[in-house]
């Protein structure tokens, strides 16, 4: 199924998220405490917010278990990283594999762009990264969304992206929405396809994970390539 809001720029681009609350009690009647809620005898008040992520990024740790920076690994080879949801933070075992088909031409008519945009894509190749995460300890990962990953083509270039925030699905490639409930037990897997588009002569060859607490260089990368 296709849908999409709005309408998406086409832009060649680098394949390049803990509230308190506080209440103040009205005035009580002159001489009188003002009367306050109390928990029933013996129930315990939980003092942790539902979302403690929601505003306040975590520290993200790498530890024996997550993939060292600057490991090289092949399409298809799973790094384990520390991740993290509105929810709770843990670890994250992803696997990246990447496949293709040419634009067809009612593919691209029905994406959410110009005229103009569709005209550029007419005989080009479609890029399908296929992101697949894997809950390893049962960490609520409910709502998350599979990280950006910068990739790389064969030139040593980029491939086009179709950003915006719209969902454009293609013939082989649904754009998926978050996380659902389910991705918060042990081994629950959670798949993710994102669209590039390029020539093809000159395929994406590489996927580099740069999320905190690893980085751009790919010294503190984690790397998959062909």
């Amino acid at each position: 199924m296709r849908s999409w809001i709005g309408n998406l720029s086409l832009v060649c681009a680098i394949a390049a998220v803990a509230a308190g609350c506080s209440s103040t009690s009205a005035p009580g009647t002159p001489g009188l405490a003002a009367p306050t809620p109390s928990s029933a005898p013996g129930a315990a008040v939980s003092t942790t917010p539902s979302k403690p992520y929601l505003t306040v990024t975590p520290t993200l740790e790498l530890s024996d278990r997550t993939t060292k920076p600057g490991t090289k690994l092949k399409f298809g080879q799973q790094a384990v990283v520390p991740f993290y949801s509105y929810y709770d933070k843990g670890l994250l075992g992803i696997t990246v594999t990447v496949d293709s088909a040419p634009a067809s031409d009612e593919d691209i008519d029905y994406l959410p762009l110009t005229d103009g945009d569709k005209a550029k894509l007419r005989g080009k190749t479609f890029f399908f990264v296929r992101t697949k995460m894997v809950d390893l300890d049962g960490t609520n990962f409910t709502d998350v969304l599979a990280p950006t990953l910068s990739a790389t083509t064969r030139s040593g270039g980029w491939p086009g992206a179709l950003l915006g925030g719209a969902r454009a699905d293609v013939t082989g490639c649904d754009s998926a929405s978050a996380a659902p409930k389910d991705f918060s037990t042990p081994g629950a897997v959670y798949e993710q396809c994102q669209l590039y588009f390029g020539e093809p002569s000159d395929p994406i060859t590489s996927l580099a994970y740069t999320d905190e607490p690893y980085e751009q260089a790919a010294s503190r990368a984690i790397t998959w390539r062909r």
